[in-house]
């Protein structure tokens, strides 16, 4: 009789399981960047963010600068003004008829002209009628 080798035939086959963990990719070496690149672009980023407010906040000062100015060219001008108005009475206070003629008759002196101090200059004569010669 002839017996066969069935070891193999007894066991079963075993399939193994997926497993639930990610495998590590194998692909190759990724490339980093050397640290003294990423520390440079990150100090030169935040130096350029720093620059900027700097700017930023001094335009601000020569804004209120100029702001302070106007402010100030504005307040001269109002007194200016003012003065002006001032001036504008008083020059009209100063030549009104009224206090022209008081000073001629009381400080000059000057009195009012008689008819025969009176000369009329051109060819006409107030009694002639119309006063155009006729």
């Amino acid at each position: 009789m002839i017996v066969a080798n069935n070891a193999y035939a007894q066991l079963p086959n075993v399939y193994p399981y997926p497993d639930s963990r990610p495998q590590p990719r194998l692909k190759g070496r990724t490339r980093r960047r050397p640290l003294g690149l990423r520390r440079f672009r990150r100090i030169t980023a935040g130096a350029l963010v720093v620059l900027l407010a700097l700017v930023v906040v001094y335009r601000y000062g020569q804004i209120s600068q100029v702001n302070i100015q106007i402010n100030q060219q504005t307040k001269t001008r109002d007194a200016l003004l003012d003065e002006q108005r001032h001036l504008k009475i008083t020059i009209s206070e100063l030549t009104a008829l009224g206090r022209l003629e008081k000073l001629a008759l009381e400080e000059l002196g000057m009195k009012y002209p008689s008819p025969d101090q009176i000369r009329y200059v051109g060819g006409t004569k107030p009694e002639s009628g119309d006063g155009n010669g006729d």
